[in-house]
């Protein structure tokens, strides 16, 4: 066992005085110890069921990309975003809830699935998605009660988003189908 030795000197008006404590055991290697005593957190209040999910965007028009590998997320322009969410009668957010996509190329260039997000973590998908074809896949929502796909287009091209959960086909914002166009040269 390793032990941690201390030695403190203190100073008295006229006298000094020096204590040494042995044999305090020592944190296990790689452990520190807390800088103050962990926060009384109230626990959240649990969802309920699945009550609505809701894509958080509405028709999407975005510039096509300019990077050089479009299956790879790299912030560039043409990189779109479809996050979802889904909430409980009260609005509180529901994880778990399995989410199915169909994404169909209906424009005259290829349409990229890049990843998938949820509760933090990205799930790489790498997929081309030639005009005319579908894409489909299947994600999960996080904590928070969403989860995302981000889709990328080196040229004029459009997608349309069937989005199905379990209240049935999900809708935008505007209560419609999902759509992104890329416009460019």
């Amino acid at each position: 066992m390793r032990h941690l030795f201390l030695s403190t000197a203190l100073l008295l008006s006229s006298a000094t005085a020096q204590v040494t404590i042995f044999s305090i055991p020592a944190l296990p290697p790689g452990m520190t110890a807390p800088s103050q005593p962990p926060a009384q957190s109230n626990p959240a209040t649990p969802a309920g069921p699945v009550q609505k999910v809701e894509i958080q965007e509405v028709e999407v028009t975005s510039p096509v990309s300019t990077g050089t590998s479009p299956t790879v997320a790299s912030e560039d322009v043409g990189e779109v975003s479809i996050p979802l969410r889904a909430t409980d009668k009260d609005g509180r957010p529901v994880a778990g809830v399995s989410i199915d996509w169909e994404v169909k190329n209906t424009g005259k260039a290829p349409v990229y699935v890049i990843s998938s997000q949820s509760g933090g973590a990205e799930q790489l998908l790498g997929t081309t998605i030639a005009p005319g074809e579908t894409w489909k896949g299947t994600t999960t929502t996080g904590p928070d009660g969403i989860t995302a796909l981000l889709l990328n287009a080196a040229a004029s091209t459009a997608a349309a988003l069937k989005v199905t959960g379990p209240t049935g086909e999900v809708k935008n914002l505007r209560e419609a189908a999902q759509t992104i166009d890329w416009i460019g040269e």
